[in-house]
């Protein structure tokens, strides 16, 4: 680690996080951030100067920090201890921490509040005179006693520059080169929701009733062209901290049915170097119909396996295994066709090294998840399965209930709750 005392701020280089994304100890951030300690505050920056995280909140709260994604969303990470009836997130969640975003959490977090806390407003304004003071000490320019001062001032040019209205203008840009995504693949959660966005189709073929995940465009695939346009912008806004990402997210809802799939995989590899990353493998997700993965021959996954990344992460909306339930939701299927993918996907994940295929289920208090369970013991379906309560319609008793009864069906089942999250 170098670190450099300027004034009244510090800045830490070389201060690396975990490489697995997973939290232990004090080390529970990942990548190579550059953190800056000014006040109260440690405010972690990406190689571009662009914050990301800011811990040091008061005693209460001392294990907690919020987040930013690249959409300028802010999360809310709750790591205390807890108490009463909610379990710690780990065997829920599959995370040491919950990620509030206030917007579709799971039923026992709703009501959350904190990113309303008033040290979280704090903490904000705290950062809002962290950019005054950078701006400040660069122009300026102090003497230093570093090494290297230039590598100090480059990062502190680049920071002066990110106050929070440019980070909005930066998610704006990003949004219009792809249109954003209203929920990421639940599979995401392993690389803390760490991925870079590429569209390869627009929308669905479905219209679910119930459906969070559609965007607002209608159903169309992207041309080559239109990915390469991505591709290019992308790779320049993201810049030096492409080191930190390793995953890609291939939009938008089918985006198995895409004849550029493959290209877009590929390229999006090299350009967005997933294998320099300083980060452990390289992933690519993304979310596909039933219909759609039923309909892929054995010669498709193997095209698959061929992609350079070292998992390919296939979500598959079920939701329910009852043709009761699906008409109900909306959901154009059957429960005969939903037993089918999962016998399929299965056999994949028994048999295949890197594509992997998980599922979502449904739980409302409207009905039990018995059909799930059924449908879970005749498949001999193995692998992830995450249950999606649905916002005001399904209590956190409820949900808890039925993750313990469905984590009991078969011991090759991983079952968690879908933590939603956009980009």
């Amino acid at each position: 680690m170098r670190s450099v005392t300027v004034e009244n701020i510090t800045v830490q280089f070389d201060r690396d996080g975990r490489s697995d994304f997973r939290r232990s100890g004090a080390v529970n951030w990942f990548g190579k951030p550059v953190i800056v300690q000014f006040r109260a505050h440690e405010f972690h920056f990406d190689l571009e100067g662009r914050i990301q995280r800011i811990d040091g909140f008061s005693a209460n709260h001392v294990w907690d920090w919020i987040q930013r994604t690249m959409a300028n969303d802010w999360l809310y990470y709750d790591g205390n201890s807890y108490s009463g009836d909610t379990p710690p997130p780990e065997p829920l969640i599959g995370d040491a921490v919950w990620a509030v975003n206030g917007r579709t959490d799971l039923p026992m977090l709703q009501g959350h509040g904190g990113l309303q806390r008033d040290y979280v407003a704090k903490a904000l304004a705290h950062f809002d005179d962290l950019i005054r003071t950078i701006r400040e000490l660069v122009e300026r320019r102090p003497g230093v006693e570093l090494d290297d001062p230039n590598r100090l001032w480059c990062f502190l040019e680049k920071a002066a520059k990110n106050d929070r209205a440019q980070l909005q203008r930066i998610a704006e840009e990003i949004h219009g080169i792809h249109g954003g995504m209203a929920v990421l693949p639940p599979d995401t959660i392993a690389v803390d929701y760490r991925v870079i966005l590429l569209k390869v189709m627009e929308g669905c073929v479905n219209a679910c009733r119930f459906c969070t995940a559609r965007g607002s465009l209608a159903f169309a695939m992207k041309s080559r062209d239109d990915i390469d346009r991505q591709i290019a912008m992308l790779a320049a806004i993201y810049g030096e901290d492409r080191l930190n990402y390793n995953s890609v997210v291939l939009g938008e809802c089918d985006a198995l049915l895409s004849p550029e799939l493959e290209y877009a995989a590929t390229q999006a590899y090299e350009a967005f170097a997933c294998g320099a990353s300083c980060l452990t493998g390289a992933n690519l997700f993304l979310f596909a119909t039933n219909k759609t993965f039923l309909a892929q021959s054995e010669a498709a996954l193997d095209r698959l396996e061929a992609l350079p990344f070292d998992r390919i992460a296939i979500n598959i909306g079920w939701e329910a295994g009852s043709d009761k339930v699906l008409r109900h939701l909306g959901k154009p299927q059957t429960a005969r066709g939903v037993l089918a993918g999962m016998e399929r996907a299965g056999v994949i994940n028994r048999t295949r090294k890197k594509v992997q295929v998980s599922g979502n289920f449904l739980l409302t208090d409207q009905y039990e998840c018995d059909d799930i369970a059924i449908a879970i013991r005749a498949s001999q379906y193995c692998g992830p399965l995450y249950l999606s309560p649905l916002r005001g319609q399904c209590s956190a008793r409820h949900a808890l209930r039925d993750l313990a009864a469905l984590k009991q069906v078969r011991p090759e089942v991983c079952v968690r709750l879908y933590t939603m999250q956009r980009l």
